[in-house]
């Protein structure tokens, strides 16, 4: 049955305008004219039969059906982009599109690609950094690399890489530089902490107050300090020796083993969450291979961090923060 679909360029056109609420960019950004865009987005007004924007002496603002249409428009027009960009590469079974989070790329993976390239050099690796969860069904990705609980993964398919450990950790010219200790929870408080923010309550394990509370604190720490929207941007703050960070296991590990970070506290607590390896429909020996170095990467201690001095005598389980 055919659909009633208006030409692409005007689809193109007003995804850029509502964007950018501005004719004259989304021209720029298209390499069109601002009047040309005017015109993509009054024929595509026309189609629909209802008005996108709500034109003001300087200034558009998008209408509850443009806001709409510009939500459906975006993700369809992302979409298409990746697939087209899939079809481009290299007709080869030893190219992967692996998925994952842009921290455990920047933390974990990218630190290690130069050893898998070294026992796989005809396979090629492409990284979609990306904190959104890709449908492998459509076969755009290869493999995935997430972070989640056991309850979002398919059991018997999905393979876990890495449970995950919390733990402060920081420069150690940042120790040198203050001359102040960090042996004890206590000495906290005489230094800087980095905070991860988390408006949403997504991960309360990687908050100070949490932490500090189930690590059995004797009293709250001022929450002053650093903010970061995201956890690879506070972990490099932590390396320039900004303050103290919580870190997590296995994406710190590189950075303790070569030295650029130390965990002063042998005391540790798991979190609710683990790194699952997540297959798409490929299942060649391409993605096996890569598979396969994944877990042997993970499980090579990178760090030498010595015995775990688990609190009470046991790691603290993060579980009721489940969410």
């Amino acid at each position: 049955m055919a659909r009633s679909l208006p030409p692409l360029d005007l689809l193109i056109g007003f995804e850029a305008a509502a964007r950018q609420l501005s004719f004259s960019k989304a021209g720029d950004e298209v390499f069109v004219t601002q009047s040309a865009i005017s015109r993509q987005v009054k024929k595509l007004e026309e189609f629909v039969g209802v008005a996108l924007f709500e034109r003001r002496h300087r200034s558009l603002e998008l209408t509850e059906k443009g806001r709409l249409l510009f939500k459906v428009a975006s993700e369809t027009l992302a979409r298409l982009s990746e697939t087209l960009e899939s079809l481009r590469d290299e007709p080869s079974n030893r190219s992967i599109k692996i998925s994952t989070t842009t921290s455990f790329a920047s933390l974990w993976l990218v630190p290690r690609l130069a050893r898998f390239r070294e026992q796989h050099p005809d396979i090629a690796i492409y990284i979609e950094a990306d904190n959104r969860i890709v449908d492998l069904k459509q076969g755009v990705v290869d493999l995935a690399i997430r972070y989640c609980t056991a309850d979002q993964i398919t059991p018997g398919v999905d393979i876990r890489l890495s449970t995950e450990d919390i733990f402060p950790v920081c420069s150690p010219s940042l120790l040198r530089r203050s001359g102040r200790t960090f042996n004890r929870i206590e000495d906290l408080r005489h230094h800087t902490l980095l905070h991860l923010s988390d408006t949403q309550n997504a991960w309360p394990w990687l908050q100070w107050s949490e932490w500090l509370k189930e690590a059995g604190a004797p009293g709250p720490l001022a929450d002053i300090g650093l903010r970061f929207s995201h956890f690879d941007q506070m972990i490099h703050a932590a390396t320039m020796g900004h303050g103290i960070a919580l870190g997590s296991s296995p994406l710190v590990d590189y950075l303790l083993k070569e030295g650029a970070l130390v965990a002063p506290l042998v005391k540790r607590l798991v979190s609710p969450r683990s790194f699952y390896i997540c297959r798409g429909p490929r299942s060649d020996d391409a993605v096996s291979s890569l598979v396969d170095w994944l877990m042997t990467a993970v499980e090579t201690p990178d760090a030498e961090t010595g015995p775990l001095e688990t609190l009470a005598g046991a790691a603290i389980d993060l579980r009721p923060w489940l969410v």
